[in-house]
């Protein structure tokens, strides 16, 4: 199982944690990987001073996540992650 943690701390919070776990939770729902892949919130991954939110996919952490960024990151690191190219 493939672990996404957004975090929720105030920082990334004021940068848009919660569009970026709207984003997540509709692409989940729409590729049917709801049982392959954890999300959830955690506060603070220790990069506030850089832009965008922060998010760790199974450990790595991702720092300038954007709306705008977001869904295309997630395609190419759950292809990574569950080994798989039919997901997108």
């Amino acid at each position: 199982m493939v672990t996404i943690s957004v975090c929720v701390g105030s920082s990334c919070h004021l940068k848009g944690a919660y569009q970026i776990i709207e984003i997540c939770e509709k692409f989940l729902e729409e590729k049917g990987l709801r049982e392959r892949i954890e999300l959830k919130g955690n506060f603070c991954l220790g990069r506030c001073t850089e832009e965008g939110v922060t998010v760790a996919i199974d450990g790595e952490i991702l720092s300038g996540i954007t709306p705008e960024n977001w869904q295309q990151i997630l395609r190419e690191q759950i292809k990574e992650k569950l080994g798989e190219g039919k997901k997108d």
